[in-house]
C-alpha cells in the first residue's frame, strides 16, 4: 500500500509536493480505512483519495509524475542516454536542476522508503531504507558528489555478510560507470536476481496508472475467456442504466486483406501485419488474432452490446456506443479484480464522460469491494459535484493550484476546518479552501 509520495521539479510541479495515504492526526472519521501492523506498531491508511482543481492545475502533472517514476524504476535505462525527465521550466535555483521522487509504502508486513534524485543526464542520488521500531534504516544509499564521483553504501541490513546477494551487490554498486549513472542501483539488484530487489521493484509494477486515452488491453479477448469478467461487466452496465443489458463477443474468420482495404490501411503496415504468424493485433478498436490454428486463420474478434428496443434485442458495436459507456469499459474490470489482487490504481479523470452519481457509484463500489485486501485507489477529477462528505471523509480529498511563481501547490482538505451543515461544494466554488494555496509549501522530508 502506497503511504506517502514526495515528488519535486516535474512539468508544473516545482518545488517539493508532498501526498500522504495516511489518515489526518484529528481525524474521527473511521471509514474507509485499513489497519496494518508495523513495526513500529499498527497505522491506518486510506484507500481512496482524490485531487480537484481548475483545468491547468497540474492534477495531471502529478499522475504523469508517478508514471515516470514507475516506468524508470520497472524498464530501466540503457547506458548512455539521458533521463528523459520532464522537469519544470522556471529556473528553481535552490533544486540544484534536480528532480526528486519520494514512494514510503507497506509491503510484506514491512515499511519501506525508496526514492532517487536526477537531472537529465543522470542519477544524482538514491536510496531504500526499511522502518524499525523508531525510524527508517538505510539499506544502501547512493550519492553522487559536486566531482562526479558516485559511492554507494551497502549497509549490513540489505543482506547476511558473504551471502550470495551481498557479494552480488558488492559487484554490482563498482559497475556504475560514467556511460551507467543514468541507472538506477536499484533496477541492477532487480536485473540481477537479487531477492530483496525483485519484491522492491514487484511493489511498482503493481501500480496501475490509466489516462483517459488508456484501454483495457486486449479486453474483447479476456471477456471471451473469462464468462465472470463478461457477466460482471454486463450487469453492471445494465446497472447503471446505460442502455446495455448484457454484453457478449463475437468471432468469425475473415480474409484480412479484404478489411485492410476497408479501413484503408498503409500498404507498410499491411506487410509488417503479414509477417506475424502468431499473434494478436488491435486495428480502430478491433481485435484481429492470427495463426490460431494450422491454417493460419485470422479470426475478427469484437464485443456487442445488447439493447432492447421496441421489445426487441439490437447489437451495437463499441464505437457506436456512448462516450460514458466506453469509459465505463476502461473502469469496470478494476471493480471486477478487486478484493483478488494488491494493485493500486492512479486513475486520471475518473469523471472523464460520466455522470456524477456514474463516478460517486464506481468510487463507492471500489470501497466496499476492497474487504480485507490493499488495494488503493488515487483519482483525478473535474467534478466538483464528487466533494461530498457523506460519501468521502475530509482527509480523502485534496486540492491543488498553481500558485504566483505556477508552481504546482497541494493541500489536503484536512488542513480545513468545516463547521457542521457547511455547504462544502458552494465554499469550494468561492475558493474558500483554495485560495491559501499560494503560501503553502512542503519541505522535502530528511532522509
Amino acid at each position: 500500500m502506497l503511504l506517502r509520495y514526495v515528488v519535486s521539479n516535474f512539468k508544473s510541479i516545482g518545488h517539493p509536493v508532498e501526498f500522504s495515504m495516511l489518515p489526518a492526526e484529528e481525524s474521527m472519521d473511521k471509514r474507509f480505512s485499513k489497519a496494518v501492523t508495523t513495526r513500529a506498531g499498527e497505522w491506518k491508511v486510506l484507500q481512496r483519495s482524490g485531487f480537484f482543481g481548475p483545468n491547468g492545475s497540474g492534477k495531471s502533472s502529478f499522475i504523469e509524475s508517478v508514471n515516470f517514476a514507475r516506468d524508470y524504476i520497472v524498464d530501466g535505462q540503457k547506458s548512455g542516454k539521458g533521463t528523459g525527465v520532464n522537469q519544470f521550466r522556471g529556473d528553481i535555483e535552490d533544486l540544484g536542476g534536480l528532480s526528486t521522487f519520494q514512494f514510503m509504502f507497506y509491503l510484506d508486513r514491512e515499511v519501506f522508503e525508496y526514492g532517487f534524485s536526477l537531472d537529465q543526464r543522470q542519477v544524482h542520488e538514491e536510496w531504500l531504507m526499511q522502518l524499525d521500531k523508531a525510524r527508517l534504516m538505510p539499506l544502501f544509499t547512493r550519492v553522487t558528489d559536486e566531482n562526479g564521483k558516485t559511492e554507494i553504501d551497502i549497509e549490513a541490513k540489505f543482506a547476511r555478510k558473504n551471502s550470495r546477494d551481498r557479494i552480488l551487490a558488492e559487484v554490482l554498486k563498482n559497475s556504475i560507470q560514467e556511460s551507467q549513472k543514468n541507472q538506477l542501483f536499484l533496477y541492477k539488484l532487480y536485473d540481477n536476481g537479487i531477492k530483496r530487489a525483485e519484491g522492491i521493484v514487484g511493489w511498482f509494477k503493481d501500480l496501475r496508472i490509466i489516462f483517459p486515452s488508456t484501454k483495457v488491453r486486449a479486453l474483447p479477448i479476456r471477456v471471451r475467456s473469462d464468462e465472470g469478467l463478461r457477466n460482471y461487466i454486463g450487469e453492471m452496465l445494465d446497472k447503471m442504466d446505460t442502455g446495455v443489458s448484457r454484453i457478449s463477443v463475437a468471432s468469425r474468420e475473415i480474409d484480412f486483406h479484404e478489411w485492410a482495404e476497408k479501413l484503408d490501411l498503409p500498404k507498410e503496415i499491411v506487410d509488417e501485419i503479414e509477417e506475424i504468424k502468431n499473434g494478436v493485433v488491435n486495428l480502430a478498436g478491433k481485435y484481429f488474432i492470427f495463426g490460431e490454428n494450422k491454417e493460419k486463420r485470422t479470426i475478427l474478434v469484437q464485443l456487442k452490446f445488447n439493447h432492447q428496443l421496441n421489445g426487441k434485442a439490437v447489437q451495437f458495436n463499441i464505437e457506436e456506443e456512448s462516450d460514458g459507456t466506453q469509459r465505463l469499459l476502461d473502469l469496470l474490470p478494476i471493480l471486477f479484480t478487486v478484493g483478488k489482487n494488491s494493485s493500486i490504481y492512479f486513475i486520471d479523470e475518473i469523471d472523464r464522460s460520466l455522470h456524477t452519481k456514474l463516478s460517486q457509484f464506481l468510487l463507492d463500489e471500489f470501497a466496499c469491494g476492497v474487504g480485507e485486501g490493499n488495494n488503493q485507489i488515487i483519482f483525478t477529477a473535474h467534478d466538483v459535484n464528487l466533494i461530498n462528505l457523506h460519501s468521502f471523509r475530509q482527509d480523502e480529498v485534496w486540492f491543488i493550484e498553481k500558485n504566483k511563481q505556477g508552481e504546482s501547490a497541494l493541500r489536503p482538505f484536512s488542513d480545513f476546518q468545516v463547521k457542521e451543515g457547511q455547504d462544502t461544494l458552494k465554499a469550494y466554488l468561492s475558493g474558500r479552501f483554495i485560495k491559501n494555496l499560494s503560501l503553502f509549501r512542503i519541505m522535502m522530508p530528511k532522509k
